[in-house]
Order: C-alpha cells, then structure tokens, then sequence
C-alpha cells in the first residue's frame, strides 16, 4: 500500500512538473513574440492587443509595457481599461505606457483623456501616486489645475512624491500655477525634513520667468534650506536661488556653497548660478571663481573656467582680484612647459575669446597646431572673437581631414555668417563652403554642413540638387544620421524636386528615416503618403537571440576598465532586452577597447562608446528605444540617441538624479562599483576595455 501511494504521489509530482515547464514555455514564447513586436514596432495583426487581456498577468504586464515604447495612440483606450487589472504590475505598466503614449495626442484628445484619468480613475486604481506623475508629462494647464483642486489643499497629505514629480514634470513643458507653487511652499518650514523632490519640482518652476515675482515672496523660507543635510536638496536649491538673482539673499548662501559645501555636486550648480550676479559690481564672487580655478576637484576647476564666459568680467578698469583672475586664464592658454592639462588650456582659451575677444588670438595662432582636440576648441575660439580675420583659418580647417576639426570649423563660420548677414562676400564663401562639405565622406560633417544649409541666411534653391547628391550617396545604417539631417533641410527648402527621392525612402526598412521622409512629404505638398509606407517595416539590424541572453545570466555585471580605474555595472535584460544584447555583443568583439569618453557635463554625466570620439560614431546600425518605468536616478546607466530609435553603441552614466531623461532614452544599468571613478573621469579619458563577468 505504501509503494503505491509513492508511486500515486510521484506521478503526481512529475505530472505537476511537467505541467509547469509546459506554462513556462508557453509564457516564454509569448513574452519573446512581444519583445519582437515592439521591437519590430509592428502590431497590424492585433496580436500584441490580444496579450494585453491575456490571462497570464505577466503577459499583461509585457505587452502593456510594450506600449510605452511604440507609443500607439490607438490603444490607449485598452491602456486605460488596464488601470482596472486585478494585478498591480499591470496598472503600474499601464500608467507608464499611458505616460508616455499620451503626449502624441492632439489638444483635445489629451484634454478628453486627463479628464477621464482626474475624476473616472485616480482614487481607484491602486496606483494614483504614479499615474499622478504620469499626468505631468502629456496633461494640460487645467490638468494641473485640476490636480491641485483634488490634492493640492488635501491633509494629511497624500502622494506628496507623486505630486511634486507631476508639478516638475508640468514645469519642465512651460506649464506651473500659483496653485502648485504654493503647494511646494507649505513644506518649506523651519526645520521640516523635506524631499529633494520638491526642490527638484520648484527648480523646474523657477525655469519660468512669470514665476519669480511669487517664488520672491517666499525667499525666506527658501533660502534656510541652503544648509540641508541632502546634496540634492542643496544642489537644485542653488540653481532656484541663481535665477532669483537676488543679492541680499541669495548671494551670500551661493558663495558658500560654491565654496565650501562638502558635495562637489552642489558646488557646480552654486558656480553656475553665481554667474547670473554682476561679477564687476561683486568682486567677492571673483575671489570664488579665482579660487576655484585651482580646485583639486578638476569638474569644479574646468567649470569655473567656463562658467567665467557666461559673465560681465572686463580685463579693462578692473580690480586686483579680476586682475588676477585673468592672469591665472592667460597662463593657462599660453601654458608655459605644459604644465596644464590640455582640458584646462582649452577651456581658458574659449573662455578668454568671449572675454577679451580677439586679443586671444596671437597666443591660438601659435598654438594651432596642437592635438585635434585642443586645435577644435581654439577653432571654437577663434569663432567666439567675431573677428572677419578669422574667416581664411576655419575656411581652410573646413577641409581638415579630421571630422571634428572640420565640424567644429563649419559651426565656427555659422556663427561668423549670423554676426555678418550683411557681408554677402563672406556668406556666400560660406555657402560654398557648406555645399562643398555635402561631398565629404564624413557622416558627421555632411551632417553639421546639411544642419546649417537650413538657417534662413542660407537657405536657396541651388541647395536642393548637391544635398540630393549627397542623400543618394550615403548609406544605411551606417549614415542614419547624416540622412535624417538632409531630409530635415530638404523638408525647410520645400522644393518639389525633392519629392521623388523623398517618396524613394518611404520603402527604406529603416523606420526612423522612412517616417522622417514621410513628415518631409507631407510639409512639403501637403499631401499624405502614408499608403506608400511599408505595411510591415523590418529594420535592418535585428537580433533575437534569446539562447544567448539567457546564458548572460538574469543579473549580467559587466566591468569598465578605465585609465582612472574601474567601474562595474549591473544591466538590466529584463528591463532592456536588446540593448543589452547588443552591448555585451559589443563588448565581447572588442568594440570599446581603446575608445574614450567623449562627453563630459560635470553633474550630468558622462558618456563613452564612440569608436570616433566626436558624438558621431558608432557600431553600424541603430537599436530601437526600450523605454521603462525606471527613473534615472545617481549611476545609473543609458544609451545616447539623436532620438527615438536611434540608439547605438554610446552610452552614458549620470552623476547625479535626472528626473527628465525618463522615458526618452533607455535606461539598461546601473553602477554598482565605481562611482568614485565616474566622478573621475574626464574628456578623453581613455577605456581600455569592457568585460562581461560571468
């Protein structure tokens, strides 16, 4: 009896086991059909829209989600309907994909759609805090107003980080009230512990001119936080109290925070606000730059130098301390036995060319033949002077066989050309100029030049024939940028002649162009070409190999191995499937070896991945967007893009919160180790290598 209620019980058990791989396959292959769907961006056949009422909530989830990348304004209805899901995931991924898909509506549907949202939904979701945020990306003033009758006077307080972010998110579209300001106000009190979300959210107001005059009126209560214990909250509240510009209250806290504050974060944000005072009648603010100058911190040092061309400083009639300060500039251009990095000569250089205009230029002419990346910021210097005698020099380095040479040359003479409109010589030798670079072989000087060639001082009809040339010689996807840029300018020049090769790319498989000729069309005959669309568009580049991702593990580390040290990073395949796939592919061919971090904004981030080292390059063909609810918070890691579905082998880390890149650039990791080195790391530090580590 015994050896059969074994053998009962064990058939049971495997037959249970069974039946459990069997489900796991089943949702395998369904969460593998949607992630090609949205990659594929391709849901004619309704079979993404049948997985959004799947019984398995997990596929609900997927292919709600789904919908926050491929922003199809057509299903929002059934993303509404899945606020109501029995499963939170899904209303959470609903929210988002709501979010994000709702800003492609007209006025009105996005009218009609936060009306159903404030009084059908919130309150009976179980997810208000989020779909409250959600609102300030895609809802309208009376959204706001709306929201602050509903929350905006309601206590105990409820959602506070939900509101804020809305407000914020609102602010960051041009769109605050009274309402909302008042709302983040009445937690400024004495020693009240706020979140820096709040700050965040009155930064984002105080980007608005009409708000000042109200956001004044509670300067004392706004200034005390200047010593708060989080960075963050002193690291927004230095940029609100640089826009009040107001020197009885807010300059003092500035000072000291620029100097002396323990979070280097916070002094950059404190240098840049300081550079809206008047640094003639304040000398006090000198004697901070001049200072910062040589901080050990080299972020704070650079900044200082840049922020320093944003000023009213005159060499001429100065003070000592001004004296000094431009002496301590001089030396650095002229940088006698190199004893200055290349960076701070660079900076010093642009600096002073807005400063003293062409004074500077002795010290660059003999200095001009430097490395290519010092030799491009004394070209961008010697634009800065406004000085005719520069035009030859940038005409010449036009045609360097350096891409960013000669692109920092070509937007050198843009500058020149807009302070001159009236010299049709020196115009005119610019225009050819241009036109000459479309013949280049370079992406991203084609690309610079076809920019340009739509600034109304260049703007002629001649241009249409050479920028044709040039589209029907580049190539996809090597070229997706350069291209994206002609059909643009093509589209301003509204030349019928452009039509027929406009129509050409309407049968590319390469999405983003295909719809960027399609706009193009439209603007131009104000005709829709939609039925020459692909039905199905297959983009060039795919990969999904999911055998593969699965031996990466569920948590892949990879490690940045940099001249400042290393840096590891957890990846999110879950989050960001492809992207990480195609990163680790990257990474294990040895793309990254060797290549540099081109971009630095120094409490924002750094960004690497460039073969080239000019923000132009990459691995060949471009990656479709993965968008998550994920917020870019301190370390966390995404790719750079020119736009949506333009994503390639660049990456970036943040170095601090940024609240505003969510939902527009795919976020695929996060720092784990190193933080320390991405706070290091400067332009044209070098990476030797990145390492999957199984």
């Amino acid at each position: 009896m015994k050896i059969l209620t074994f053998i009962v019980l064990f058939i049971s058990y495997f037959s249970y086991a069974q039946d459990s791989i069997e489900v796991e396959n089943i949702r395998r292959g369904k969460i593998e059909t949607i992630l090609k769907i949205q990659d594929l961006r391709n849901i004619s056949d309704g079979k993404l829209i049948s997985f959004l009422s799947d019984k398995d909530s997990i596929i609900r989830e997927k292919a709600t989600l789904a919908y926050g990348s491929i922003q199809d304004t057509s299903v929002l209805h059934l993303l509404v309907r899945n606020l109501d899901d029995p499963s939170v995931s899904v209303r959470r991924a609903a929210a988002f994909s709501i979010g994000q898909t709702a800003q492609l509506l007209s006025l009105e549907g996005r009218k009609k759609l936060e009306d159903e949202i404030i009084w059908k939904k919130l309150g009976y979701t179980g997810v208000d805090e989020q779909l409250i945020e959600e609102l300030g990306k895609f809802g309208t003033a009376e959204a706001l107003n709306q929201l602050m009758i509903r929350y905006g006077t309601l206590y105990p307080r409820i959602f506070v980080k939900g509101l804020s972010m809305s407000i914020a998110r609102f602010a960051i579209r041009g769109i605050y009230n009274k309402e909302a300001l008042n709302y983040l106000m009445s937690f400024l009190k004495p020693n009240s512990a706020i979140d820096w979300h709040l700050i965040y959210a009155l930064m984002r107001i105080s980007a608005i001119q009409e708000s000042h005059k109200e956001i004044h009126q509670e300067i004392n209560n706004i200034v005390i936080f200047y010593n708060h214990t989080d960075p963050l909250v002193r690291m927004h509240l230095a940029t609100v109290l640089g826009r009040l510009k107001d020197e009885t209250y807010c300059l003092e806290p500035l000072i000291r925070l620029a100097e002396f504050d323990r979070d280097w974060r916070v002094r950059i944000n404190a240098l840049k606000a300081l550079t809206n005072f008047d640094f003639q009648k304040n000398p006090k603010i000198v004697d901070v730059f001049k200072r910062a100058l040589y901080d050990e911190n080299m972020h704070i040092a650079l900044t200082a130098i840049n922020e320093l061309g944003k000023t009213n400083l005159n060499e001429e009639n100065s003070n000592n301390i001004t004296k000094e300060l431009f002496s301590n500039l001089w030396r650095m251009l002229e940088n006698p036995g190199k004893s200055y990095l290349w960076q701070y000569q660079a900076n010093a250089a642009i600096t002073l060319s807005k400063l003293t205009q062409g004074k500077v230029l002795d010290l660059i002419y003999k200095n001009l033949d430097a490395d290519y990346r010092l030799k491009s910021a004394f070209i961008e210097a010697m634009a800065n002077t406004g000085e005719k005698e520069v035009v030859p020099v940038l005409i010449e380095n036009a045609q360097s066989k350096n891409s960013m040479i000669a692109m920092t040359s070509l937007e050198g003479l843009h500058r020149l050309s807009n302070m001159y409109k009236d010299d049709s010589n020196l115009i005119q030798d610019v225009y050819q100029v241009l036109i000459n670079s479309l013949e280049r072989n370079h992406q991203a000087v084609i690309a610079t030049a076809a920019t340009i060639l739509r600034d109304t001082i260049f703007v002629r009809r001649e241009s249409v024939s050479p920028l044709i040339n040039s589209l029907n010689k580049l190539s996809i996807p090597h070229d997706v940028d350069a291209i994206l840029e002609i059909i643009k300018t093509l589209e301003v020049l509204k030349n019928e002649s452009a039509i027929k090769v406009l129509r050409s790319k309407l049968s590319v498989p390469e999405r983003t162009i295909a719809l960027a000729a399609l706009d193009a069309l439209k603007n131009i005959t104000g005709k829709d070409y939609s039925n020459e669309l692909q039905f199905q568009m297959q983009p060039i580049y795919v990969d999904y190999d999911f055998k593969y991702l699965d031996t990466i593990s569920k948590n892949p580390i990879v490690r940045i191995e940099t001249i400042k040290g290393d840096i590891k990073i957890q990846l999110f395949p879950e989050i960001a499937p492809f992207t990480v796939l195609s990163f680790v592919r990257l990474s294990e061919k040895g793309f990254y070896k060797s290549t540099y971090f081109h971009r630095i904004v120094p409490n924002f981030v750094i960004q690497g991945g460039d073969p080239e080292g000019t923000g132009w390059g990459g691995p060949g063909y471009s990656l479709r967007s993965e968008f998550s609810p994920l917020t870019f918070d301190t370390g966390f890691v995404g790719m750079a893009s020119s736009g949506k579905d333009t994503e390639g082998s660049q990456f970036f880390i943040t170095q601090s919160p940024q609240p505003h890149l969510d939902g527009k650039y795919t976020l695929f990791g996060k720092v784990i180790s190193g933080m320390d080195v991405v706070n290091k790391i400067q332009v044209d530090d070098k990476i030797f290598d990145i390492k999957l580590e199984r």
